[in-house]
Formats: structure tokens, C-alpha cells, sequence
């Protein structure tokens, strides 16, 4: 929300000049207890202008329509909230589950407009694999083939690691691992994994030739 300060005025413009102040909106009317209102109405087909009537000296709070270039460019900060899970191995073998925030994130013309991009991972990606899981699946003691990526597109599925701690996953959760036989651990790294429900879990994967890690459990 946005206040400011604006004369008593009735004025039409051409659309292509609507000062920047002016946000539009739908015909509206922002009425408030101490009486003040501003109104905007859009133009009418073929009219081609656009009358914005105020009433009174007043603060107005309004929704701005804004230019994202503009708005972000300002902003260094990563996103509020980006979050992954990983299963991470400690130095003894054992493994352990942790709730992450991505971060090193750049503002980026990524597509069009400026949007949060993050494209270094320690690696380059090698393969991508959609998979599975059958309803009621039920793996033993696995290490992950390789260092990878794993979101869930639908379906639930869960991981247990060593140290007894369980996360069950939803569609759109994204889990890193580097639990892989070639683990740096004194022993190979192993957790337990399955689907939830009476439901298949499908997955898409990323596999990375990133070197595992050890007692790394927020790499990102």
C-alpha cells in the first residue's frame, strides 16, 4: 500500500500520458471516514482518454502498478523464501535431514523482466531422469546413485535417514542428496526411502557431477 499526497482536481488525460502518480484501476471509489475520496475511471471503448476526479486534500492509499525492472533493480537480497531439503552425510557415516534456504541467487533479465536466477551449484548437470515410485513402495538401506536433485511433481514419498529423523515429501518440494557410495564418510552413507499413501509418487531428477560432501548440511 502506498499514501500519497494529492490535490483536489478533476483532470483527463490521454492514457500514453497518465502521470506516473496516477495508478489505474477498474472504476473505483476510495472512500474513507474522514471523507476524503479519489476516483478513477478508465476510458470507455473508442473514448481514448481517462478522467481521475479527487475530492479534497488527502493521503490515499493506493495499489501501485509498478515496473518490475524498476522495483527490483534497487534489491540485492535473495528471496524471502526458497526453501529445499538436504540429506547430508556427517564424517561417521551416519545421515541426517535438514529444512534449508536457497540462497546466492542474482537478479537476472532471465526471460524478459529482471527475476531472481541461481545457476551455480558446484557442477554441471549430467543427466535428468523422470521417475516413479509405485504405491507402496518400500526401499531398504540405499545410498543416492549420484549427487542430485530430486522434486516431486505428484504423489508423496518420505526419507528416513540413520540418525531416525523422517520427511515426508509434497508435490513442488525439492530435496538435494549426496549420500553416494563414494561418500568422503568413514562408512557409505545410507538412508531409508518409499512412497506415502496408495498413491505413485513421480519425480524429476537432476544429477550433478558435484563431489559429495561431509558435515556440509546447507551447501547453498
Amino acid at each position: 500500500m502506498v499514501s500519497i499526497h494529492i490535490l483536489t482536481s478533476t483532470r483527463i488525460w490521454h492514457p500514453s500520458s497518465l502521470p506516473k502518480h496516477i495508478y489505474t484501476f477498474s472504476t473505483r471509489t476510495a472512500s474513507h471516514s474522514w471523507g476524503g475520496q479519489c476516483r478513477v475511471q478508465e476510458p470507455r471503448s473508442g473514448e481514448g482518454i481517462a478522467r481521475v476526479t479527487i475530492r479534497r486534500r488527502i493521503f490515499c492509499p493506493l495499489v501501485p502498478v509498478f515496473n518490475a525492472t524498476t522495483s527490483m533493480a534497487d534489491s540485492s537480497e535473495d528471496p524471502k523464501s526458497f526453501k529445499y531439503m538436504q540429506l547430508w552425510a556427517s564424517q561417521d557415516g551416519e545421515t541426517h535431514i535438514k529444512e534449508c534456504k536457497m540462497k546466492g541467487f542474482d537478479l537476472q533479465k532471465y526471460s524478459s523482466e529482471l527475476q531472481f536466477v541461481k545457476t551455480d551449484f558446484g557442477g554441471q548437470p549430467q543427466k535428468i531422469i523422470f521417475t516413479e515410485l509405485s504405491a507402496g513402495l518400500r526401499q531398504p538401506l540405499h545410498p543416492c546413485p549420484e549427487v542430485q536433485f530430486v522434486i516431486t511433481l505428484s504423489g508423496s514419498w518420505y526419507i528416513e535417514t540413520t540418525d531416525g529423523s523422517r520427511y515426508e515429501f509434497q508435490p513442488g518440494e525439492v530435496l538435494f542428496q549426496d549420500n553416494t557410495k563414494n561418500s568422503p564418510a568413514d562408512k557409505t552413507p545410507q538412508h531409508f526411502s518409499g512412497a506415502v499413501g496408495d498413491l505413485p509418487c513421480q519425480q524429476f531428477i537432476i544429477q550433478f557431477d558435484r563431489s559429495p560432501e561431509v558435515d556440509n548440511p546447507e551447501p547453498f
